[in-house]
């Protein structure tokens, strides 16, 4: 007697685990799919798995290309979760605006992904409703400035938060090429910034320029609590990728917890001040900090 289907849907629910979009490419074009059936297989040579089910239009695309990539998302990056999964109905094709790029096989790699792997059709097994695609790893890339985006129970998420393993700390004004998005938190008014405020802020002061973004935490208790702080790194993290974050010292103790949430909100480049005396958040402090917390300090 078999399991009852539904039954064991929910069973293997209850395993989390990453959130990818598969992608390949031919002289049809490009396609992509989200998908939570990824698994590494083996070292040498480098082979991954994924399970696609053969009424999927994916499965005879794949088939037809010999070619895909897995983009493991970020957890900020759930629109193209939705995206590629197809539950946004107003989109008609999956990479309209989805901005991409390409390693050795073709297939697009979503830009702003955790990581990637492009490869190549190794073998191919039954697996019931479903083919697995045994891929051989040909180029693989790495992005460590944000968290994954979780699977559980059929919903999507962050369920844990994750310290930084290592961080840089530079001085404020060595990062010369930096646009300096001052007081992003510094409204003091009785109206507050909401998440939504300040990033069209950053939005504003990004429209046309391609420099690294700096931003500057206004630390005023009543404006960058850690929440706020943490909520709005997260949102900026899908618009600006890479993130430098000095925090102005302010309410003294708030801005460590500050450096904290952004630690956990993915930022992996402190700006500080030389001593207590600077606009930021001293350097001593914020290194003493890390070597607590055991975040190794990058070169």
């Amino acid at each position: 007697m078999s399991v009852n289907p539904e039954d064991f849907k929910a069973v293997m629910g209850q395993w989390p685990s990453g959130v990818t979009v598969v992608t390949t490419a031919d002289d049809e074009g490009p396609a992509g799919m989200t998908a939570s059936s990824f698994s590494s297989v083996s070292l040498e040579p480098p082979l991954v798995s994924i399970c696609v089910a053969r009424h999927l239009y994916m499965h005879g695309r794949i088939q037809k290309a010999g070619v895909f990539a897995v983009n493991i998302l970020s957890k900020d990056k759930v629109e193209d979760g939705l995206r590629f999964a197809g539950m946004l109905p107003d989109v008609t094709d999956r990479f309209a605006g989805v901005p991409v790029d390409t390693a050795v096989t073709g297939s697009p790699l979503l830009q702003g992904t955790l990581g990637w792997v492009d490869c190549k059709v190794w073998a191919e097994y039954d697996g019931g409703d479903h083919t697995i695609f045994i891929g051989q790893v040909m180029d693989a890339g790495i992005d460590e400035t944000a968290t994954p985006l979780l699977y559980h129970s059929r919903s999507w998420g962050q369920f844990a938060d994750v310290l930084a393993a290592d961080a840089r700390v530079s001085l404020v004004g060595s990062e010369t090429d930096a646009l300096v998005l001052d007081n992003a938190f510094g409204n003091t008014t009785d109206a507050p910034d909401t998440v939504d405020t300040i990033v069209e802020r950053v939005r504003a002061a990004l429209a046309g320029s391609e420099r690294a973004p700096l931003l500057i935490l206004d630390d005023a208790a009543s404006v960058a609590d850690p929440l706020l702080v943490r909520l709005c790194i997260q949102a900026i993290a899908g618009i600006v990728g890479r993130t430098v974050v000095a925090l102005r010292p302010g309410a003294g103790p708030m801005a460590l917890a500050n450096v904290l949430a952004a630690l956990k909100s993915g930022i992996h480049h402190l700006s500080v001040s030389a001593d207590q005396q600077g606009p930021y958040v001293a350097r001593d402090d914020v290194l003493l900090m890390l070597q607590r917390m055991g975040v190794a300090l990058r070169a």
